[in-house]
């Protein structure tokens, strides 16, 4: 057989098994498909293994010599994918031979890329807010149904101007996303990153809120908590009775300014002793 090196299609590594679950996604379904499907790829990328389910690492290319080899490939990328994929789906699989026809099939059942699809996706992605989870939840959940609305909807990636106008109308669009979806207790530096020019990745507003929410959470840890016991001596001592005499008429228990005597007596006010005069 000829040689295979690290780079070629054909190459496994000793540390690769047939019982290797190379993403945690599980196809199940429509529902699930596009996650799942990008997943596997980037997958099968790493392993240089992409041209199998591709249709362009065919056996017919390689030589006699090599034909074994590219067999023992197709059965392990044909594990790979059975691996990841819910048991009742793998038991219509087990009995396929080619890996392709396999994904193929899986995207003709799955992949249901419609208006609706996209539309329900959008409409997600419009509705979500904060709520009571974190900014890193939030920002994370957020991020994932941008990408899996860039994984739907292709974007060109041309260098021309035009296209790049339209890449930063989508970035600003995301800012403005995330921003809106905050709670109302970021509306002071969300109004600082708005004015900032130019207008900040939506990144870099991520990171700003963040900074806001820690030093938030770091300044109420250190704000000083009233001492219930010196609150109460305080508040007790201020309703303390004077003890002291009147100046004017020399009786005990109220001041000068407050002497009725001085100031008049109140029409509801009654006298304990009968022998004191209005």
């Amino acid at each position: 057989m000829d040689d295979v090196d690290f780079h070629h299609p054909l190459f496994l590594h000793p540390f690769d098994t047939p019982g290797t679950v190379l993403v945690s996604h599980r196809l199940t379904g429509v529902e699930n498909y596009t996650v799942w499907s990008r997943s596997l790829r980037i997958a099968l990328l790493a392993k240089n293994k992409l041209g199998f389910i591709d249709g362009v690492c065919l056996r017919s290319v390689y030589p006699e010599s090599l034909r074994a080899q590219w067999d023992r490939c197709n059965a392990f990328v044909l594990s790979w994918i059975l691996n990841t994929v819910s048991p009742d789906l793998s038991a219509g699989l087990v009995f396929a031979s080619d890996v392709a026809a396999v994904w193929k099939d899986l995207k003709d059942r799955f992949s249901k890329v419609d208006g609706s699809c996209i539309f329900f996706l959008h409409r997600s992605i419009a509705h979500l807010t904060q709520g009571d989870a974190s900014v890193f939840s939030y920002f994370t959940q957020l991020k994932l149904l941008w990408d899996e609305y860039t994984a739907l909807v292709s974007f060109s990636d041309c260098a021309c101007e035009v296209a790049q106008q339209n890449s930063n109308h989508l970035l600003q669009q995301r800012l403005f996303q995330f921003l809106m979806g905050l709670n109302e207790t970021y509306a002071g530096v969300r109004s600082q990153i708005l004015l900032m020019q130019p207008l900040p990745s939506v990144n870099r507003a991520y990171s700003m809120i963040v900074q806001e929410e820690a030093q938030r959470s770091f300044s109420s840890v250190l704000s000083p908590v009233p001492d219930p016991v010196a609150f109460s001596s305080t508040a007790s001592g201020s309703r303390k009775k004077f003890t002291g005499t009147c100046d004017f008429c020399k009786l005990k228990g109220h001041k000068k300014e407050s002497c009725y005597r001085l100031i008049g007596f109140p029409p509801d006010f009654k006298f304990n002793h009968p022998g004191v005069a209005e």
